[in-house]
């Protein structure tokens, strides 16, 4: 699955590149991040190297640059392109590259009444490490393009349903907040800071196993990610949940918060 950088410049290696010289790979098997810019500054950065580096331990793959020289170069490329928001892809398969790409954020009418899923009945390899994987992305953005939903749902061979395609998930019950155990899914950044947020409220999280057939027993649901931050399910198939749920609803407010408070701290060091 070849990705196309948008903008005018992108980073190969240690250069700064016009995109013209840009040339279409195969990235099945490379690691990746993709990480979101606000007033040109990249969120939770750190945390994004951080995961970039246990990715690419996890995946056997040679990063040539520290996460010093890496943070240099997208520093230089937010620069070049004069562009302060946006998302940015960093991808190693063989070359490190790095590069805006074309991003789709919620509407303010999905964070208001919330969106529908579906489930996939699929799970990645190497679930702690953010590989490109092919098949499983195919499968999902047929589903949805077919089914109008937002996102799909992955559900392992026992009925579990451990992450989303391109996210984590969240479910809501009775004021407890339920997500799949962390060595079954992707480690988000948006589901750590999110889970993070939840205790400083003095909310419980607790790590579980959750199966489809539950799902009707929970009053919300949410999901996170870079592009959605955090975002209300209204939907998954037949099962209805409550967009204006108390708990959800003070998460997205404690998420945004934070957000604006990353940025004006790193601006301030700029």
């Amino acid at each position: 699955m070849a990705l196309l950088p948008i903008h005018n410049f992108f980073v190969f290696n240690e250069k700064i590149q016009p995109v013209r010289l840009f040339v279409p790979a195969e990235n099945e098997g490379g690691i990746y991040e993709v990480l979101r810019v606000k007033n040109g500054i990249p969120l939770f950065l750190e945390d994004h190297l951080e995961r970039f580096e246990k990715s690419a331990e996890i995946a056997e793959k040679n990063i040539r640059f520290s996460e010093n020289e890496i943070e240099e170069l997208l520093q230089n490329l937010i620069v070049e392109n004069k562009v302060d928001e946006g998302n940015i892809l960093i991808s190693c398969k063989l070359n490190l590259k790095v590069f805006f790409i074309a991003h789709s954020y919620p509407s303010e009418e999905m964070y208001k009444s919330g969106v529908g899923c579906g489930i996939l009945k699929a799970e990645r390899e190497n679930p702690n490490a953010k590989v490109f994987q092919t098949f499983v992305r195919q499968k999902a953005n047929i589903l949805i393009v077919e089914n109008g939903f937002y996102e799909v749902l992955l559900a392992d061979e026992t009925g579990c349903i451990t992450e989303g395609s391109r996210s984590n998930v969240f479910f809501v019950k009775q004021g407890k907040i339920l997500t799949s155990p962390g060595n079954k899914v992707l480690l988000g950044i948006t589901r750590q800071k999110t889970i993070e947020l939840a205790k400083k409220l003095e909310m419980e999280v607790v790590e579980q196993e959750i199966q489809q057939k539950e799902l009707d027993e929970f009053d919300a649901a949410f999901i996170t990610g870079t592009s959605p931050k955090i975002l209300p399910i209204k939907k998954i198939n037949d099962s209805i949940f409550d967009v204006e749920n108390s708990t959800v609803r003070r998460l997205m407010d404690a998420y945004d918060k934070m957000i604006e408070e990353y940025v004006a701290k790193k601006s301030e060091s700029i």
